[in-house]
């Protein structure tokens, strides 16, 4: 269960229909089980709310607690969670068959750079023209740049027609 859900199924109060719940209190110690008139007047008296925790308990379990409070903490645990977590997404470099060896120094700066940002790089080598006859030489560029970048093939070298691509992740 997502924490976002977590948020927004929580009953509190007036929202609670059960009869009677088992209630905890602020400092999380048992009370028992405890009628729901009874539960709402001492979590007014405690100035707190009545937090409905499980419902599918038999009878379902309510904490004394202030609401507002709890909901930050949850939002912290959420906002915690998304930026620890890193999609890996597929960034793409070009770059033609005559290209110049500092040229092809910077395209590799680059793709070790996504490597390092943990994504997957897709490499395209564009023919143009009569350049279509020299289909060997790429794959000799395509294996200098794995060598360089020190990465390894994920899909196989692929020929869109004047295009050839592969995408590539870094070796372990």
């Amino acid at each position: 269960m997502d924490l976002g859900d977590k948020i927004k199924g929580q009953k509190i109060n007036q929202e609670i229909t059960a009869p009677e719940v088992m209630l905890i209190d602020e400092e999380g110690k048992v009370l028992g089980k405890v009628g729901i008139d009874q539960a709402l007047y001492l979590a007014y008296q405690a100035e707190t709310d009545l937090v409905l925790l499980n419902e599918t308990q038999n009878p379902p379990i309510a904490k004394l607690m202030d609401y507002g409070k709890h909901l930050y903490n949850l939002q912290k645990q959420i906002s915690k969670q998304k930026a620890k977590s890193h999609e890996t997404t597929i960034k793409e470099v070009r770059m033609g068959i005559k290209i110049g060896d500092h040229d092809l120094e910077v395209k590799e700066g680059r793709i070790k750079k996504f490597f390092a940002a943990g994504d997957k790089v897709k490499v395209t080598i564009q023919l143009r023209g009569r350049e279509m006859i020299f289909q060997d030489r790429v794959r000799a560029l395509m294996n200098r740049i794995m060598t360089d970048t020190n990465a390894t093939s994920e899909t196989s070298l692929e020929r869109m027609g004047n295009r050839f691509s592969a995408v590539l992740i870094q070796s372990k």
